[in-house]
């Protein structure tokens, strides 16, 4: 398992100081990796025992098995180099954006959304990793200032509790990147017999989230690493996506105010 994908599976136990410290590590691996605990702790402006706790959290026993991992971690990273460089930074992120495009373009449900949007009593939205809640926070940044107010859910026993209070008047985004949501599916379904409008945004691909909601926005990526199980363009496109959806929004509401 990778580093991210260690932040994403306990993302619901960690703060936002715990972020701050682990963006730093994960920022700065190869640094980190010959450091102490009390090292990293004097880098990165923090105690030494905020760092041994947030790797507990993570599920080591201590800062020494961490460094460990990251040893092997970097290692990986390493191994897991693109051969062909020329066409990573160029021709497939290029394929990825147009076809993010075309699937928006192409989706018979944008006008719905657009609606819901402007209609619903509350909305709300839950990202299932760090990555995909970094893009959220900009989307619900942008909604603001044409007076839209998208509320983020933070974990998932929030998401549990919430889905108590949902009706058929509230709407609510799903973000995932493989639309694999097992470890929210009962919550999902609950949400579900509330009548509570779902959008799930994923990759292109038949996923379990897609199935579950009301309506499906898609983008595209490439270049998973095999070695690391990362995609370098996942997030480029997802924040396309936020961006198409938010102008076409703004146009939507322009055109309602003619009327």
């Amino acid at each position: 398992m990778t580093l991210e994908e260690l932040i994403n599976e306990h993302h619901t136990q960690l703060n936002e100081n715990d972020l701050y410290i682990l963006n730093f590590i994960f920022q700065n691996m190869q640094l980190c990796q010959g450091k102490t605990v009390s090292e990293i702790a004097q880098l990165s402006n923090v105690s030494a025992s905020s760092i041994i706790r947030i790797v507990q959290k993570l599920g080591f026993k201590g800062y020494s098995e961490f460094r460990y991992f990251l040893r092997n971690e970097l290692d990986r990273k390493n191994r897991a180099k693109v051969i062909n460089t020329n066409r990573i930074g160029s021709s497939v992120v290029l394929e990825d954006v147009t076809s993010t495009i075309r699937l928006f373009e192409q989706n018979r449900f944008v006008e719905d959304i657009y609606t819901l949007l402007a209609t619903s009593k509350r909305i709300y939205a839950y990202a299932t990793g760090y990555g995909q809640s970094l893009m959220l926070k900009e989307f619900s940044r942008c909604l603001i200032n044409v007076g839209t107010h998208l509320i983020i859910i933070p974990g998932q026993i929030e998401l549990n509790l919430i889905s108590s209070t949902l009706g058929k008047d509230d709407l609510l985004f799903i973000i995932s990147l493989s639309g694999n949501v097992t470890k929210i599916k009962i919550d999902i379904q609950a949400i579900q017999l509330k009548q509570t409008p779902i959008v799930s945004i994923t990759l292109f691909s038949q996923n379990e989230l897609s199935h579950l909601a009301d309506y499906s926005l898609y983008y595209q990526v490439s270049n998973i690493n095999q070695e690391t199980r990362l995609n370098n363009s996942s997030f480029c496109t997802l924040m396309l996506l936020f961006t198409l959806l938010y102008e076409g929004y703004i146009n939507y509401k322009k055109n309602e105010s003619k009327l």
